[in-house]
C-alpha cells in the first residue's frame, strides 16, 4: 500500500467516524469568539432554552471537570452567570458616572438588585453542591426576579436603560441554569 493509498485510507476512516457520530463536532460561535466545544457539554446544552449561550459560557470550563454530566454543566453555567452578574455591577458603576440624575438613581437600585442576585446565586451554588434540586431552582428563580427588578425604575421614569442588553443576557443564562437544575 503506497503513501497515497494510506492517506486515502485515513481520510475514509475519518469520514466514517464523523458520519457515524463517533467524533462529534460541536461549535459555538458568538461575539466572544468560539470554536470547538466539548461534545458532552454541547449535548447537554442542546437541552436548554438558549443552547448557544450555554455552549459559549459553559463550554469554556469543560477542562476543569473530570466528568461532564448535567450537574457539571449546571455548575459551569451558574459560575458563568455569577461572573456575568459581577460584570453587570461594573457596567452599573461606569454608567452611573455619566448618566442623568434619574438614570443614576435607577442604576443605584440596579446595583442593589445585582448584589442581591449575587447572594442568591451563591445560595443556589451551595444547594447544587448538596444536590438540593428544589432549593437550587428556587434560588435561581429569585435571582431572576432580582435582576429583572432593575428594569422597573427605568420603565416607570420613561428613561433609557443602559442595562437592557445585560439584563437580556442574564435572563438567557438564568433560564439555562433553571433548565439545567431541572436535569439534576
Amino acid at each position: 500500500m503506497g503513501p497515497a493509498n494510506a492517506r486515502l485510507g485515513v481520510l475514509i476512516a475519518a469520514a466514517a467516524l464523523l458520519s457515524a457520530g463517533f467524533v462529534p463536532l460541536a461549535t459555538a460561535k458568538g461575539k466572544h469568539g468560539g470554536g470547538a466545544v466539548n461534545p458532552a457539554v454541547a449535548g447537554i446544552c442542546d437541552h436548554t432554552p438558549f443552547p448557544e449561550v450555554c455552549k459559549l459560557t459553559a463550554g469554556r470550563h469543560a477542562d476543569k471537570y473530570p466528568v461532564i454530566d448535567n450537574v457539571a454543566v449546571l455548575n459551569m453555567q451558574v459560575d458563568a452567570f455569577a461572573k456575568r452578574t459581577a460584570a453587570a455591577r461594573k457596567v452599573v458603576s461606569k454608567a452611573s458616572r455619566t448618566g442623568t440624575p434619574a438614570q443614576t438613581q435607577a442604576l443605584t437600585f440596579c446595583d442593589t438588585m445585582y448584589m442581591n442576585t449575587q447572594d442568591t446565586i451563591g445560595a443556589a451554588q451551595r444547594a447544587i453542591t448538596f444536590k438540593d434540586k428544589g432549593t437550587a431552582k428556587i434560588m435561581l428563580q429569585l435571582a431572576v426576579q432580582d435582576f429583572q427588578s432593575c428594569d422597573r425604575p427605568f420603565e416607570q421614569a420613561s428613561i433609557p436603560n443602559p442595562m437592557l442588553k445585560m439584563d437580556s443576557e442574564l435572563n438567557e443564562m438564568a433560564n439555562n441554569c433553571m433548565q439545567l437544575a431541572n436535569m439534576m
